[in-house]
């Protein structure tokens, strides 16, 4: 599978995923009319790649809002109902690269795009709607869709390290800086969030009093956290991961004024009494 699918595709199965460190929970996605005659263990690849079909197909880019050299990134949150269709349609989107004094011009040009972004699912067919443990549920869905120029001389599906992009990632409320120091506000905010969420793991008391657990994420360019990996000892890994996914929706990184996924390796010490 291409990895425009990882970048761009997150599916959010919340609210069926309650308790599952005590319970397995199997689940059947929904299925794309031209999917149906797909074995059933492919059904998932088939709805991911004809969803990516299907947003290039209908994805356009407003006009009035090219002449400007304006770029969204756009999240699309919708349901497959139990009928198998589009329901609960709702699209947020943040501009990327530019700065607006004026916020009624920026709410204007948010509502162009989020209409724009919305036009393309309510395109989307009648499918076989999808099931939880045998039984036919609905299923929630976001979809960042990036509108973004034509005038870049790199690969947007690309992951870019902390050093070759120009903005590092935002964490919220970070304000008044230039490109040269958010990298390094980046690492200070991430090393607060550490010191404010990670939590020690339960050891014997003659453990050693330092472990080093190194991790590596990629800051997606909708600003999420996609994937997280991590080295060290099981039960710091598990308690360095769960504070990482604790960190709040960024503004993605920056490259030429387009966001783009980033990754970031760093070592998270644990300090043991």
């Amino acid at each position: 599978m291409s990895r425009f699918i990882y970048i761009f595709l997150f599916i959010f199965l919340s609210n069926f995923l309650i308790s599952q460190e005590t319970q397995v929970i199997e689940s059947e996605f929904p299925v794309f009319p031209i999917c149906k005659l797909v074995p059933a263990k492919n059904q998932k690849t088939c709805f991911d790649e004809t969803l990516t079909e299907h947003i290039d197909k209908y994805l356009v880019f407003p006009e009035n809002l090219k002449e400007l050299g304006l770029q969204a990134v756009v999240n699309v949150f919708f349901e497959i109902d139990i009928n198998g269709k589009v329901d609960k349609l709702v699209a947020k989107s943040s501009l990327v690269g530019v700065e607006f004094k004026d916020p009624n011009a920026l709410q204007t040009a948010n509502n162009i795009f989020e209409k724009a972004a919305t036009e393309i699912f309510l395109q989307l067919p009648e499918m076989k709607p999808g099931k939880v443990n045998g039984e036919i549920s609905a299923f929630p869905f976001r979809i960042p869709v990036t509108y973004r120029l034509d005038s870049q001389n790199f690969d947007l599906n690309d992951v870019f390290t902390i050093d070759e992009v120009n903005w590092a990632p935002l964490f919220p409320k970070t304000n008044n800086i230039n490109s040269d120091q958010s990298i390094e506000i980046f690492k200070n905010n991430i090393n607060k969030h550490l010191d404010k969420y990670l939590k020690h793991p339960k050891v014997a008391k003659n453990n050693t009093k330092k472990v080093i657990v190194f991790v590596e994420i990629i800051v997606e360019n909708d600003g999420s956290i996609y994937e997280i990996t991590s080295y060290g000892p099981e039960k710091y890994r598990l308690q360095a991961e769960k504070a990482i996914k604790k960190i709040p929706a960024l503004e993605p990184a920056l490259k030429n004024d387009y966001p783009v996924a980033m990754t970031y390796s760093f070592p998270v010490i644990f300090n043991n009494k």
